[in-house]
């Protein structure tokens, strides 16, 4: 899925997840999302 963005719902997830301490691997799983795109977030 090249080239598609995520809707704030789930940047809001990732955020949330991130300022939690939770690792990018599980933030990854969690969300259904790579984890390159974890780290570009």
């Amino acid at each position: 899925m090249a080239n598609t963005h995520l809707d704030m719902r789930k940047i809001k997830q990732l955020y949330r997840f991130y300022t939690q301490g939770v690792s990018k691997r599980k933030i990854s799983k969690r969300l259904g999302i790579s984890r390159n795109t974890v780290r570009k977030y």
